[in-house]
């Protein structure tokens, strides 16, 4: 039995990938987890997965996938030309072509684990499948299923402006992304979020912030993880600098160049000094910049723009990317680290985005005990930034340049960050109250428990929606 002794409920979990390190498929196996400690059992469906994946019951739909050339000529030909495909009538065929091979497959997911509840993961938000998002849609029509859509991007959100190119797209949009299907339970991880989609789509949602666990064990240096530094030819004395997220243009990673330059420049200061952990930074130390999320979204030659600025600027950036994933392996001595063994080496973590839909990277430094230079984007601004959290903050404005569009913050902000990132650096007790007190606030309002609360409400509604009784939707 369930908790409260309900009969357990058979819930499927969808997404375009699951078990990498971005912030969908990391928030996704939160709520895996809390489901099935709550003794339900859970069923994923994906189009792609981690390969040192070892977890059981996972349905691999490669279509599902927007990696695809498929997938991303049917993304361009929805929101930016109609190019891949010559004109409307050829860009309707193979949209609903591709929709309903994926719908058939879907039918099997749903009949072969007997599903009472799908928890749908950005599919029917972010726009970036939309025969994806019409597929699901028309194979759910066939079965009786309760229906919550966990929608953490959306369409509207992407940095590069978007357009709806014909009637199709348009109509496709409005009744797919995000779908008003009445019954339908939306949840949003903002409250700006929450506001839009309203506004938007008329379509109500509730609010469930980004969790991590933190009563888990401290992530620490290990037998696996010793070598991390050495790996990757950084020395003991140097100063790493994380930069956890995807590489994409909205991570803002130009700004945490800015930020580490200009902390470079009091590195005569530093020599003879002891940082906060007791080693000694020396004439051969080193600033280094350790970008740890892949490449695989980036789709408009931005990492090669911020090597170059780095180059530019005499920024020591290292990208182990490639060498970092959801879960540790080691193929031919060649070790793949886990995202946290790359917190367990740094020494400060920046998160310079200037648009995030809530902010994994930021509760994961929270866990690691680390200090966060931030950019105040609009949903930290609104949802984090009242909790009370110490950091150190690279203003909220934000300018772009027109010959590169790379983002740029006042010199006086990177200056005043840049004084309290030495600060955190080298007087231990400064950077203990800090980074203890976000590990408290974050403890008490962001932790596994109050998903377990939040979901609550949702697991009960599913149960009756099982027995044929009770309301239809939440809220």
């Amino acid at each position: 039995m369930s908790e409260g002794g309900k009969e357990p409920l058979r819930i499927g979990m969808l997404h375009f990938e699951i078990f990498g390190t971005d912030g969908v498929s990391l928030e996704m196996e939160k709520w895996k987890q809390v489901l099935e400690n709550a003794g339900h059992s859970v069923f994923l469906c994906s189009g792609e997965k981690s390969p040192y994946s070892s977890f059981s019951n996972i349905t691999i739909i490669e279509e599902l996938s927007y990696h695809l050339p498929l997938s991303r000529d049917l993304d361009k030909a929805t929101f930016h030309s109609l190019l891949p495909f010559g004109d409307e009538a050829k860009y309707r065929e193979a949209l609903f072509q591709s929709a309903e091979g994926i719908k058939g497959k879907l039918d099997e997911w749903i009949e072969n684990n007997l599903l009472d509840v799908i928890i749908v993961e950005n599919v029917w938000s972010v726009g970036l499948h939309p025969a994806a998002a019409i597929a699901l849609s028309l194979a759910i029509q066939g079965h009786h299923l309760s229906i919550l859509s966990h929608e953490h991007d959306f369409y509207w959100e992407r940095v590069i402006g978007l357009g709806m190119t014909c009637k199709t797209a348009m109509e496709i949009v409005d009744c797919f992304i995000p779908p008003h299907t009445k019954g339908y339970s939306h949840v949003v991880i903002n409250r700006l979020t929450c506001d839009v989609l309203a506004k938007r789509k008329g379509i109500e949602a509730a609010v469930i912030p980004n969790v991590f666990d933190f009563y888990q064990a401290p992530w620490v240096v290990d037998d696996f993880n010793a070598d991390f530094r050495q790996s990757f030819g950084i020395n003991p004395n140097d100063i790493v600098i994380l930069q956890a997220t995807r590489i994409i243009p909205r991570k803002g990673i130009e700004l945490a160049i800015d930020v580490v330059a200009c902390l470079a420049t009091k590195k005569k200061e530093f020599i003879g000094r002891r940082l906060y952990n007791g080693k000694r930074f020396s004439q051969k130390s080193r600033i280094v910049l350790l970008l740890a999320g892949d490449l695989k979204d980036d789709q408009y030659f931005y990492f090669s723009r911020l090597v170059e600025k780095a180059k530019q600027m005499g920024v020591e950036m290292i990208h182990i990317g490639d060498r970092i994933s959801s879960r540790r392996h080691q193929i031919n001595n060649r070790k793949t680290y886990s995202l946290w063994d790359s917190y367990v080496h740094a020494d400060l973590v920046s998160y310079p985005s200037y648009w995030e839909g809530w902010g994994n990277q930021f509760l994961e430094a929270v866990q690691a005990k680390l200090p966060i230079v931030l950019f105040e984007y609009p949903v930290y601004k609104k949802d984090i930034r009242p909790q009370g959290f110490l950091t150190i903050s690279l203003g909220d404005t934000v300018e772009f340049s027109p010959a590169d569009g790379l983002a740029s913050v006042k010199i006086s902000r990177l200056k005043r960050a840049s004084k309290q990132m030495a600060e955190v650096l080298f007087d231990r007790k400064y950077r203990t109250h800090m980074v203890e007190m976000n590990f408290e606030i974050a403890q008490r309002q962001f932790s596994l428990e109050a998903l377990r609360r939040f979901l609550e409400p949702y697991l009960e509604l599913w149960s009756n929606e099982k027995k044929g009784s009770g309301p239809n939707a939440i809220p």
